[in-house]
């Protein structure tokens, strides 16, 4: 590879001690040479965790302690403690694919117009399968997030944004910082290969929100966006709302119920 700019890999952490070393290895695999890691141990309150995290002694790695101030708030300061020139946030129980970041410098370092590079994701642990969001456009990221936060960008298109929303200590922080990054333009790319590996466990912090939380959130990204609300209409039918309940059981519930009445409706109509 003819250029291999520094890539910071930015690990919040909170009591998330038994899955952190699997995540730090999927790191150490990479085909890409050039990268550190930032790990902010966001106030854990495990024993374990705590323990994990202090063994951690590795030359590309910087481990950063803080009180416990939220996924957003310990993305901001690994981010501005990390020296690359391109930035890839990485939960801490979660895993890269060995190519992921090799193919992605590739499209951003060939492409100025590309701010954002993705890819296909793969679940595993609690469910496994393919999570398919479909072509971009920034009409449907205002509808729905279209990007896992485990996206590759550039630090001066950071710099330009406010950052991770710190409010938005319940969720879709990662959905409004890609607002916020893409509504001055720019270009998504997709690799087609797995590059992100999203573990699935029995609870975690989305599985939790109730929903008066969702209506909450929803506000507050719209809140957050007004102008770019404003000038795009944002198809109903594409909101994850819509989906929540298209995916429910209680719809396909009723969609089975109702199919016997649609076919006697069609012949006596």
């Amino acid at each position: 590879m003819p250029k291999t700019p520094l890539i910071s890999i930015i690990i919040p952490c909170f009591n998330e001690g038994r899955f952190i070393n699997e995540c730090l290895n999927s790191i150490h695999q990479q085909s890409y040479p050039n990268y550190e890691i930032i790990v902010v141990n966001d106030g854990s309150t495990d024993t374990f965790t705590n323990k994990v995290i202090h063994a951690i002694n590795h030359p590309r790695i910087k481990v950063i302690e803080t009180q416990n101030q939220g996924v957003s708030a310990a993305r901001n300061t690994a981010i501005k403690n990390s020296s690359g020139k391109y930035i890839l946030p990485l939960d801490a129980d979660d895993k890269i694919g060995t190519n992921f970041i090799e193919q992605s410098i590739q499209v951003l370092e060939s492409n100025k117009t590309i701010k954002v590079v993705s890819c296909t994701v793969a679940l595993f642990g609690k469910k496994r399968g393919i999570i398919d969001y479909g072509k971009f456009s920034f009409e449907k990221l205002l509808a729905k997030n279209l990007l896992v936060v485990s996206s590759i960008f550039r630090r001066t298109d950071f710099d330009k944004t406010k950052g991770f929303n710190p409010n938005m200590k319940e969720g879709f922080e990662d959905w409004d910082f890609w607002i916020s990054l893409l509504k001055t333009g720019g270009k998504v790319h997709k690799l087609t290969t797995v590059g992100f590996y999203y573990r699935i466990k029995t609870k975690s912090r989305n599985s939790t929100l109730t929903t008066s939380s969702f209506k909450k959130l929803r506000r507050q990204i719209y809140e957050n966006h007004k102008e770019s609300y404003s000038k795009y209409f944002v198809d109903p039918m594409l909101c994850f709302e819509y989906e929540l309940i298209k995916n429910s059981k209680e719809y396909s519930l009723g969609t089975i119920l109702l199919k016997p009445l649609r076919k006697l409706y069609s012949i006596f109509s």
